[in-house]
């Protein structure tokens, strides 16, 4: 997730082992400590586009890495303020709860996360919340700041209450759009062999469906309400692109095949070639929106030269005519239809 509610989820953890006197350090410990493992950003290559994806939320995620980073922190920490008399083994505390948070929050979105590195490497995602969710954040900052104002860190426990309840919310939510998803696959005759369903950008209300039948992935969005019946966008489908696809435009030894594999494991398996860009492989997991088949990003292939890397490209439209058609989405309001293909 980004950087502040890093930060802040760490903090309202580490506040949980802190005395009132240990409040406002204990929740600068944890901000730090559970901001640490994004330094993986600094892991790139001009020369290697796809450097940066390999290794973003790899080892430094890990849960088995992140006390490791924890009692850096602390050291970093104790070293800082040399004039206090403050105990590592306690700053070592604080500065472990809030590394400990930050593969698990990632994890609860879909990017995929190296959690269990070095033993799997497995891309966890839970697919529960948003990689950004202000309805997840804001409230948790104003109760932190509470927290370290006032020292009383009872303000960061109940922080850490609310986010447990809208991570389970987002479990829930996601349950039922699994559901809606699998009776909509059943209605077309279809048999998926896979099926996913993943929160849309910033809230827990409106669903990206993509499920594979044959050699095609179908994609779908659906918006869920408790007690409510859910509202389906339908959206349209692609042909999956596949290994095999890769080795009939280039060699299976050449640095191209080799960038291809890396972005169909960063992509979790799900890549096709872009609608409107023949040259481009895309990974189907996120969509400006979700009942779109035009990525947010993609490898850009070139045949005729095999032995230069791929080059790396994102596709936004931040315009404001897609985040309008997007909160209507959210809103369950009718949109106009995206050309299906």
């Amino acid at each position: 997730m980004d950087p502040l509610t890093q930060a802040s989820v760490g903090a309202a953890v580490a506040a949980i082992a802190a005395r009132k006197s240990e409040t406002r350090r204990a929740i600068l410990l944890g901000a730090l400590a559970g901001a640490a493992p994004d330094v993986d950003v600094l892991i790139r290559s001009d020369e290697d586009p796809l450097l940066a994806l390999q290794f973003h939320r790899h080892f430094t995620h890990a849960l088995l890495v992140a006390p490791l980073i924890g009692l850096l922190v602390a050291a970093l920490f104790k070293a800082l303020f040399f004039w206090k008399h403050w105990s590592y083994r306690r700053l070592a505390l604080f500065a472990v709860l809030g590394a400990l948070t930050h593969g698990l929050i990632d994890a609860c979105t879909s990017y995929g996360t190296l959690l269990y590195w070095p033993l799997s490497s497995h891309r966890e995602s839970w697919d529960v919340i948003s990689i950004i969710d202000p309805i997840f954040t804001l409230p948790l900052c104003v109760l932190i700041v509470i927290a370290f104002a006032f020292r009383r860190p009872r303000f960061a426990h109940f922080g850490v209450g609310l986010c447990l309840l809208y991570l389970a919310f987002g479990a829930y939510q996601r349950g039922q759009a699994a559901e809606f998803a699998k009776q909509l696959a059943q209605a077309r005759g279809h048999d998926p062999l896979e099926l996913t369903v993943r929160p849309s950008f910033g809230n827990t209300l409106l669903w990206r469906i993509v499920y594979r039948s044959g050699e095609r992935y179908y994609v779908d969005a659906v918006q869920t309400l408790p007690f409510a019946s859910p509202r389906h966008y339908p959206g349209s489908s692609v042909d999956r692109f596949s290994l095999e696809a890769a080795a009939s435009l280039f060699p299976a030894a050449s640095v191209h095949a080799r960038d291809v594999a890396r972005f169909r494991f960063f992509s979790q398996e799900y890549l096709f070639v872009h609608p409107m860009k023949p040259d481009v492989v895309g990974d189907l997991r996120y969509a400006m929106y979700p009942d779109s088949v035009e990525p947010l990003w993609g490898i850009r292939l070139d045949p005729e030269r095999p032995e230069q890397h791929v080059s790396f490209e994102h596709f936004r439209d931040p315009s404001q005519r897609a985040f309008k058609r997007l909160w209507q989405m959210i809103q369950g309001q009718a949109v106009e239809p995206l050309n299906a293909n």
